[in-house]
């Protein structure tokens, strides 16, 4: 049984392309806010990944996406994003810029926030 299961595993990874074991890089969060900024994407998604005006771009943070599917998106998009080649774009960069969007927390409560406690 457990020869069959990984047969099927084998099977699966091979047809999506991807390992099982394959770690994404690791990415350095403060680098990756220089980089976030130096290739605009904040002009889509915000500053801090909460999304663009008027529908610019979609909210990536909080709650980014896991790596693989992060980079997927990066460089094959399924919108209107233009693709980001690793030519462009490098993997430790985009590494870089997953870490960055990790470190953003969701922002506090309107309760929790004594200035909005008087609405």
């Amino acid at each position: 049984m457990n020869r069959l299961f990984a047969i099927i595993a084998a099977c699966i990874a091979g047809l999506s392309g991807t390992s099982f074991a394959q770690e994404p890089p690791v990415g350095d969060a403060a680098r990756g806010r220089k980089v976030f900024t130096h290739h605009l994407c904040h002009t889509c998604h915000g500053t801090e990944g909460q999304g663009g005006e008027r529908g610019a771009g979609p909210k990536i943070a909080p709650g980014v996406w896991p790596y693989p599917a992060f980079a997927q998106q990066a460089r094959k998009p399924r919108q209107v994003m233009i693709p980001y080649s690793e030519k462009t774009l490098p993997e430790q960069d985009l590494a870089d810029i997953h870490a960055y969007l990790r470190t953003i927390k969701n922002p506090p409560a309107a309760k929790d926030v004594p200035l909005l406690k008087e609405f």
